[in-house]
């Protein structure tokens, strides 16, 4: 991948901070691979189902904080995301980071991975919805039991700060509840084909990138210089040992 980075040079991290990028280090599960029956044919043309093949690869457990992002601005001399809105209550540290787009996130990652020393991306929609559903179960919500449960997970749909909720069975916390979240390919229709580690991230002449929503296992369409509507995601590590 190219990234262009800027001009100016990176401040040194303090030891709170150099805290923060080590535990990112140790907040990646491995996800080992499989085939899986990927999309929908009840909803749009895009989400048809077919079967996909991946590789095994890594998954951060939490959503990125906004501390987290916030370091990265700072470091690296770049304006603060959401300035005027830091006095809600849904903007604390360690709530999932919002106000970024596409290219800021992908950005972010791959600043954390020259950090780690570490491959880290954004992940591709198929290993999203992968890990999202531990290894493909047939299940509409990324829950600990797969389902919404009455009196248990009736606030889903309120921001809480990351970790509030039980994880999924792959030990992957707010894959449902939290704040949408970034993946790294264009919108492109589906292929009924059986695909291989499919990504879409070659394609310049679509201008929108696909999100995952965090009610459903349901994904929409955003511009990718959108910054109203848009959070983001967790960081995929390509390639790691177990």
């Amino acid at each position: 991948y190219i990234l262009v980075q800027s001009c100016n040079s990176q401040k040194k991290a303090t030891p709170e901070q150099e805290q923060i990028i080590e535990d990112a280090k140790v907040n990646f599960v491995f996800v080992e691979g499989g085939t899986f029956t990927m999309g929908n044919n009840d909803y749009h043309y895009t989400t048809l189902e077919h079967q996909v093949t991946l590789d095994c690869y890594s998954i951060s457990k939490y959503e990125t904080t906004l501390k987290e992002f916030d370091l990265y601005t700072e470091l690296n001399n770049l304006e603060l995301v959401y300035p005027n809105y830091r006095n809600q209550e849904d903007m604390g540290p360690d709530y999932g980071a919002i106000g970024m787009n596409w290219y800021q996130a992908q950005s972010y990652c791959q600043w954390l991975g020259e950090q780690l020393n570490l491959p880290i991306d954004l992940p591709t929609e198929a290993q999203w919805e992968y890990a999202a559903r531990s290894r493909g179960l047939e299940v509409e919500h990324a829950t600990d039991s797969g389902l919404l449960e009455g009196g248990v997970d009736d606030n889903y749909a309120a921001d809480k700060p990351v970790g509030s909720y039980e994880p999924n069975p792959l030990g992957l916390y707010d894959m449902s509840g939290g704040r949408p979240e970034w993946t790294n390919d264009w919108l492109v229709g589906y292929s009924k084909d059986t695909l291989v580690n499919p990504r879409y991230d070659t394609i310049h002449n679509y201008e929108e990138k696909i999100v995952y929503d965090s009610d459903k296992l349901l994904m929409k369409y955003c511009e990718i210089n959108s910054k109203f509507v848009l959070k983001y995601l967790n960081l995929i590590q390509k390639k790691i040992s177990r």
